[in-house]
């Protein structure tokens, strides 16, 4: 598959009606799966893509799904099963600390929102990203652009010497 401007990954989106191509779109192996999360208001991170079918995750589950029509959504930093903080906004919220149980999108509104769970208890309301202080940002590691320097040893002028030991040591070896 060439001459095509496949989008860069990961990116996120949600898949609001069935794919044209229907069961076939699926990959074998994730076709029920598929059947339980498809369509959906559900927000995916799409991670990959093997040249036939993107990998697309939804918390710690993932389905490999061919390129079909998806609407793409801004990525707003957070993930399921990350921990959040809800800061009380002037007394909107109940402040906690919780973690993102599902991610949903809004059509009406444009936004996603997050359910969460709170004391192992899930929490009715929703929220938007506004309300949420993420409490262990994702780090993305970038290539090095430089080699760092070799370490270079330089064994010691006496074989029977230790390198490591300090001048002190050596008076209390006698």
């Amino acid at each position: 598959m060439t001459g095509i401007d496949w989008p860069p990954l990961p990116d996120m989106g949600v898949y609001l009606t069935w794919p044209e191509k229907g069961l076939d779109a699926i990959h074998p192996n994730d076709r029920v799966l598929a059947e339980q999360l498809i369509p959906s208001d559900r927000v995916f991170l799409r991670t990959a893509f093997d040249g036939t079918y993107y990998t697309i995750e939804y918390g710690k589950q993932s389905i490999r799904i061919q390129p079909s029509l998806w609407l793409q959504v801004k990525d707003e930093g957070f993930r399921i099963g990350d921990q959040v903080e809800v800061p009380s906004r002037m007394m909107q919220n109940d402040p906690m600390i919780a973690v993102i149980l599902e991610m949903r999108y809004s059509q009406e509104n444009g936004i996603i929102h997050y359910l969460l769970l709170h004391n192992e208890m899930p929490i009715e309301h929703p929220f938007t990203a506004e309300d949420l202080i993420q409490l262990k940002p994702h780090v993305k590691l970038q290539p090095r652009d430089y080699q760092p320097p070799t370490p270079k040893y330089t064994p010691p002028s006496d074989p029977g010497s230790d390198p490591y030991l300090s001048i002190d040591d050596e008076d209390k070896k006698s």
